[in-house]
């Protein structure tokens, strides 16, 4: 069975420990499309190489859309990026969509990769689609993000100062034919 449009997304922040005030930092944003296009948007990932080349297009995409409302991009966490990369590979494997995994959730992923410390304060946060078809796109995926208010409040959350994306090829379910996407964000700042 194909589907054009296959998602299902949910939210999860957490804080830990006191509140994190909000701060705006600056990045150098050349390496991810400077007020330019993301070159590649519009095209699902078919292999490792594009698989790598669509995460850093979302991430260009997510710092457009936050440039466009004068909010401070979100810088790159290698660390964030692999709990995301393989959360989402997880999900394709095994052929679920959730937050939590037989691994944990988001904190659980932080503290595995390195970001986090189990001892110290962090605010971290997770979103997660799918898609086949357009929708498999970094484009496709990043506009359902933003046409739903509770993800779309989360990429452009002043609170988060990093972020990880984890792009897997195929979807999180067995009866999708035809290529598909599944991406896993995770937002941090420690």
């Amino acid at each position: 069975m194909v589907r054009r449009i296959a998602v299902v997304c949910v939210l999860a922040t957490q804080a830990f420990g006191a509140q994190i005030a909000s701060a705006a930092t600056k990045q150098d944003t050349r390496k991810h499309g400077s007020k330019g296009s993301c070159v590649g948007a519009d095209s699902p990932p078919v292999d490792e190489a594009t698989r790598r080349q669509a995460s850093r297009v979302v991430l260009c995409l997510v710092n457009r859309e936050r440039r466009a409302r004068r909010l401070p991009p979100l810088r790159r966490s290698r660390p964030l990026a692999k709990a995301a990369r393989r959360h989402s590979a997880d999900m394709v494997g095994r052929k679920y969509f959730s937050h939590f995994s037989s691994g944990g959730d988001v904190r659980r992923r932080a503290i595995r990769s390195g970001y986090v410390r189990r001892s110290r304060r962090a605010l971290l946060g997770e979103t997660l689609a799918w898609g086949a078809g357009s929708t498999a796109s970094p484009q496709g995926l990043v506009a359902l993000f933003m046409s739903s208010s509770p993800h779309r409040r989360t990429l452009l959350s002043r609170r988060y100062r990093d972020l990880g994306v984890g792009l897997a090829l195929g979807a999180p379910a067995s009866d999708v034919d035809g290529s598909a996407t599944t991406l896993t964000i995770a937002f941090g700042r420690r």
